[in-house]
């Protein structure tokens, strides 16, 4: 039986790109014992933060296939290539599907992870202290702080970078049960996409694990991709500008929830209420939202140059005013 190495190269590269490209079977409604499989958010507080009615697969997050890159040299160097290629046809996505059943209920579960980037650093301050605090005490607690800022004793702090989180929003249901399956405010679904994002982004990939995982990840490019159901005949969708709080019979429009997803970026940046407040820390986490239907452009926001601009902004009002 031949090794994997004495496969002409045309072969080996058809197995690097399915082993890059490769997804879980997509999570379909209605299955038996379907609502078991996943954690669900019914909390009454978990409504102030747009959270109530979500729920998180169980089921293990996808592995990378970081194993592959360490076996040896050969099949690191030859599957980098087929990598970076993958890369310029935008196939490396870290994915995200999202059911949305009757705009109410959302259901996260993870398709593929096939590559991030994760470093450690041993030894660094704390990113808390002041630069000049952190001057003081390498001054005068020259031995202990020293000691515990190198050798075995180091703080250790990670990060990780997502080039590429693609999340399809599935639409499924009904506009007329919105309402009768959960009493939260109306703009749902876009509120439920923050609270999985911040799950991601602070307690990593693993849904059934609630506790901050202290490492950092970040995002480059933040696809929110609205797939509208199958075989729906355009009269059953509900108006582009239909409200977002009232009922009726009809389908809701896939634009409808693209307004939803991109206008939501101002809630957060206006920080008026507390779920603004709430989910700042996106804001900070990922560099470019892009709002997509069926795979095709919607809206880009470039946050993380609105971010640097807002903070130029303010440094600037500060060397006006004294601060």
């Amino acid at each position: 039986m031949p090794q994997f190495l004495d496969l002409p190269r045309e072969l080996r590269d058809m197995i690097y790109l399915a082993v890059i490209t490769a997804e879980v079977p997509q999570p379909t409604l209605g299955k038996v014992h379907w609502m078991s499989e996943f954690q669900w958010v019914f909390e009454p507080q978990s409504s102030s933060r747009g959270e109530y009615g979500c729920g998180y697969s169980l089921d293990q997050a996808p592995q990378t296939c970081a194993n592959l890159l360490a076996c040896n040299r050969q099949i690191y160097t030859e599957m980098g290539e087929i990598i970076q290629i993958a890369k310029r046809k935008d196939m490396v996505r870290v994915k995200l599907d999202c059911i949305a059943e009757d705009e109410c209920l959302h259901y996260f579960t993870w398709m593929a992870i096939p590559l991030v980037k994760t470093s450690t650093n041993v030894g660094g301050r704390s990113r808390t202290i002041s630069s000049w605090a952190d001057r003081m005490m390498d001054r005068y607690l020259t031995c202990p702080y020293r000691l515990l800022s190198s050798g075995c004793l180091a703080g250790r702090s990670s990060s990780t970078l997502i080039s590429q989180l693609w999340v399809d929003v599935r639409l499924f249901g009904d506009r007329s049960r919105k309402w009768f399956r959960n009493s939260n405010p109306p703009d749902r679904t876009s509120w439920a996409i923050c609270a999985a994002l911040k799950q991601v982004l602070e307690k990593g990939p693993n849904f059934s694990t609630w506790k901050n995982s202290g490492n950092t990840t970040t995002v480059d490019e933040l696809v929110l991709n609205i797939v509208p159901q199958p075989s729906i005949p355009k009269e059953r969708y509900l108006p582009e500008d239909f409200p977002i709080g009232e009922m009726r019979d009809g389908v809701v429009h896939p634009r409808t929830v693209a307004k939803e997803l991109v206008d939501v970026w101002n809630r957060i940046w206006s920080a008026e209420d507390f779920k603004g407040g709430f989910y700042w820390s996106l804001i900070e986490r990922i560099k470019r939202v892009k709002v997509c239907i069926n795979e095709e452009t919607f809206r880009v926001r470039e946050l993380r140059a609105e971010l640097e601009r807002g903070q130029e902004e303010q440094r600037r009002i500060a060397a006006r005013v004294g601060w």
